[in-house]
């Protein structure tokens, strides 16, 4: 657990030191890679948004979401 918590700690801290804010701060050897890493995980961030967003129009869901509906309207109408 405690190994767990090193390591995101870690790469949190790598992430926040790639923001565009801190350009005057970082040496420059670690300056393309630290960019480099900042930008990578927002690129992943986006596209995991795109994906979540698209699950609702999925058949599955779209059934769900109907049987839901219906199981409710029944609770409803028995009260």
């Amino acid at each position: 657990m405690w190994r767990g918590l090193l390591t995101v700690l870690t790469v949190g801290i790598f992430y926040g030191c790639g923001h565009p804010a801190l350009d005057g701060y970082r040496p420059a050897s670690l300056d393309r890679p630290l960019q480099s890493l900042h930008e990578n995980v927002n690129a992943s961030v986006a596209a995991g948004r795109k994906a979540v967003a698209s699950l609702e129009t999925t058949r599955p869901v779209l059934y769900l979401k109907d049987r839901l509906a219906s199981v409710t309207a029944r609770l409803r109408s028995a009260n």
